[in-house]
């Protein structure tokens, strides 16, 4: 194999990796806010659950729970699923210790503009 040909070979490899790499990244990819309001029944176990439900979307998520009681728990991830909010709002909705489920996109910008700038009052 001519050195032009292998070049050639890589650059065509390169450039599809390029776009599979792109497409895994994050294209088509929507972010989502959960907030999952449990009532005085739920236990550990169910806390677990919802995050294991919520991780079958996003191993990834941000899944807090407010040390408040009852609970709730907010959760920040991404998907690909385009009926995202209504199978979340369909498999939790229906457990017994759940009391609301809200879901909405947002949007990937911080309000901000970076994490560690400093809050200021207008």
């Amino acid at each position: 194999m001519s050195l032009q040909r292998l070049a050639l070979l890589t650059i065509g490899t390169l450039a599809a990796l390029a776009a599979l790499a792109a497409t895994c990244a994050g294209e088509g990819v929507t972010r989502y806010d959960v907030r999952v309001s449990f009532n005085t029944t739920v236990t550990q176990g169910d806390l677990d659950e919802v995050d294991a439900f919520l991780r079958a979307y996003d191993e990834d998520l941000d899944f807090l729970i407010q040390e408040s009681f009852p609970p709730t728990g907010v959760a920040r991830l991404r998907t690909h699923e385009p009926n995202f909010c209504a199978e979340v709002q369909a498999g939790l909705g229906t457990k017994s210790y759940v009391t609301s489920v809200s879901c909405q996109e947002t949007s990937d910008a911080t309000p901000s503009g970076s994490p560690d700038a400093p809050v200021t009052s207008p």
